[in-house]
């Protein structure tokens, strides 16, 4: 093998490494994308009287909404003040 043959395969090597990682950096960009505004979509419509889940399999109703926090109903008379961002979705 000569010293060219060694080299040019290390360049299309290299070619397909940075094709493949600008692909990733692409795909990561839209999904990043679109999760950004699914959650701006929902803090947008949180209201009282909604069921809401968190990530950790908990589900509550709102029964206040805050600017930064939430005082959610888990279990009848019990309330816990939360974050707003910690709210992963609308039960509907």
């Amino acid at each position: 093998m000569s010293i060219e043959s060694i080299l040019s395969s290390c360049v299309a090597l290299l070619i397909l490494t940075a094709a493949m990682g600008v692909v990733y950096a692409i795909y990561s960009a839209v999904k990043a994308r679109k999760q950004k505004d699914y959650f701006a979509e929902i803090h947008r419509e949180l209201a009282v009287g909604q069921r809401v889940a968190f990530a950790g399999g908990l589900y509550g109703k709102l029964v206040r909404v805050g600017k930064e926090t939430c005082d959610v109903e888990i279990k009848s008379g019990v309330v816990v003040e939360v974050s707003r961002y910690a709210i992963q979705k609308i039960v509907k």
